[in-house]
């Protein structure tokens, strides 16, 4: 960063701006370049000037949702839940499930806060905040979810341990 001249407010800001396009844009034009590829399904774009408001092209500059937007969100509805659940699970549970979960504390954070600005962004108008946007979102979180609890890779195969056992769980 020195030898660049970056400071640490340009480094941060470009991350995240990585995490918001990777979510959003990146993620639809991989999808969008593998139906070229495999389907060869074309994507149009109408090429217009953004002088003037009045014209026949008006009504592409006004905010409407989008399918961009849904990626995002659910990314942080899913981390936002996961935190809230995570420290409930710990404070129910009591000391010994803390240490796990301040790994994943940090990433869920680390992810919450570099998604803060699309957050804002879509939060800021609470007028016009997508409503499609947040159902869709919500459906999504909770199917990912879902299939997350089902195919759950660190739990054994056999279910989980049920007995307690305390410290001896060997007889």
């Amino acid at each position: 960063m020195q030898w660049g001249g970056v400071g640490i407010d340009d480094w941060w800001r470009n991350e995240q701006f990585w995490v918001i396009g990777g979510a959003s844009a990146h993620f639809f034009a991989l999808f969008q370049g593998l139906f070229k590829v495999l389907a060869g399904v074309e994507t149009r774009f109408t090429v217009t000037t953004k002088a003037g408001d009045d014209g026949e092209f008006s009504e592409l500059y006004m905010f409407k949702w989008t399918s961009l937007l849904i990626p995002p969100t659910t990314l942080l509805i899913m981390n936002i839940v996961g935190v809230v659940v995570g420290i409930s699970d710990a404070i129910n549970n009591g000391y010994d499930s803390w240490g796990p979960l301040f790994g994943r504390l940090f990433f869920a954070l680390w992810v919450i806060i570099h998604l803060y600005p699309f957050l804002k962004g879509l939060m800021g108008r609470q007028e016009r905040t997508p409503t499609i946007v947040i159902v869709w979102s919500i459906l999504l979180a909770s199917v990912l979810t879902l299939l997350w609890v089902r195919v759950n890779p660190f739990v054994s195969k056999d279910g989980p341990l049920l007995e307690v056992c305390g410290l001896d769980c060997d007889n």
